[in-house]
């Protein structure tokens, strides 16, 4: 077996703080399934069955609002519409290019917003920053969401950046290892992790229950992290690990398109994830299973009821996975820090928490973190 990423001799880094930050405009589940619908029955090759089942998922989806940048969603009168075409059709359906556009202006200051809370939270004035790591996989613009945060939050100029690009849900424990090893190599750094996803920009008209499905589940959200050797804290990073499983690569995928980027994601996915996850956990961990704290991103409903079959945990012992999968649905690499905020805040110092997550690959990311007083 192999051993597990960060358990050398030199100590984890301290995760001082977190932040996290949605947009103002809130839509319930009926106002996106209403929408969904609408824009539906307007498009070739819809069908009443496909509506019932739509409406049906949402019911089971375990998403009760998500946060996103476009009121849109909330419009019962196309008239009114401030992004899509003023028309049940969409057309002309707004190009990458024009979702692009709307990337750039929404998400910095929704990321500075998440920063500026974790710095709060860590007690850490911005030019305390030396090494600032950024996730997204929504939106791509340069110069970049990096860039604009060091003049949002007035870091120092001479803060070494790395951008952690198009990997999906996992991404958010990838930079929290990146910041992790960053801090082993040097005790002296203090490294801001910010993840900003606009999941709702990338909305598909096709009248496909799949990517319906997407469309219902996926929201807006940005979170950050403060990391460094020394100082109080809230937990402590012990190692991560990663695996790619064998022949799962068409699971699940993220593609650029002309009009938005195409979310395909395949039935089998918690199956598989399902099957793995515990010889994934046992490569991780030291302990038993049954004796940790549980953070795991909540890519869906059915995910995070995967994660309990396969590891024999109860609902409670999700709790903080399920409350954020209602209240944001997937943030994509945003999400894992709004989970781990709410874990750390339910246990105690001395316990341990299994940090998991997972995305295209079909790739499964982990973390153990102990948790400090």
């Amino acid at each position: 077996m192999l051993s597990p990423i960060g358990s050398s001799d030199q100590p984890g880094a301290i995760l001082r703080g977190i932040g996290t930050a949605v947009p103002d405009t809130v839509a319930q589940t009926a106002d996106t399934v209403a929408f969904l619908s609408r824009a539906a029955e307007a498009q070739p090759g819809c069908t009443p069955r496909l509506l019932r089942v739509l409406a049906s998922m949402a019911e089971r989806s375990g998403v009760a609002q998500r946060a996103t940048v476009l009121t849109d969603f909330l419009e019962r009168d196309p008239e009114r519409f401030a992004f899509f075409p003023p028309r049940w059709s969409l057309e002309p359906f707004p190009s990458t290019a024009r979702r692009m556009e709307v990337f750039e202006a929404a998400a910095p200051p929704l990321a500075a917003r998440a920063a500026q809370a974790a710095l709060a939270d860590a007690d850490v004035a911005p030019g305390e920053v030396t090494h600032l790591v950024l996730s997204t996989c929504t939106g791509f613009f340069a110069p970049g969401p990096d860039i604009e945060l060091l003049r949002r939050l007035g870091l120092r100029s001479d803060v070494q950046r790395t951008v952690v690009g198009f990997m999906g849900c996992y991404a958010g424990i990838n930079a929290m290892r990146l910041a992790d090893q960053i801090v082993r190599a040097d005790p002296s750094a203090v490294v801001l992790q910010v993840a900003v996803e606009l999941c709702s920009l990338h909305y598909q008209k096709t009248p496909d229950l799949s990517l319906l499905v997407a469309n219902l589940l996926f929201g807006d959200g940005a979170s950050a992290a403060v990391y460094s050797s020394e100082g109080p804290g809230r937990g402590r990073i012990l190692r991560t690990r990663s695996q790619v499983t064998a022949d799962s690569a068409d699971q699940m995928r993220w593609e650029i398109g002309d009009h938005g980027f195409v979310m395909h994601l395949d039935a089998s996915v918690p199956k598989t994830i399902e099957a793995h996850a515990r010889q994934f956990v046992e490569g991780l961990v030291e302990d038993a299973p049954g004796a940790l704290g549980w953070a795991v991103h909540p890519g869906g409903r059915r995910i995070v009821e995967a994660i309990a079959n396969a590891l024999d945990l109860t609902r409670e012992d999700l709790a903080a996975s399920f409350d954020v999968l209602r209240e944001h649905g997937n943030l994509s690499s945003a999400t894992i820090l709004f989970v781990l905020d709410r874990a750390l805040a339910r246990h105690r110092a001395g316990d341990r928490l299994c940090v998991l997550g997972f995305g295209p690959g079909l790739t499964m990311e982990g973390a153990t973190i102990d948790v400090l007083g």
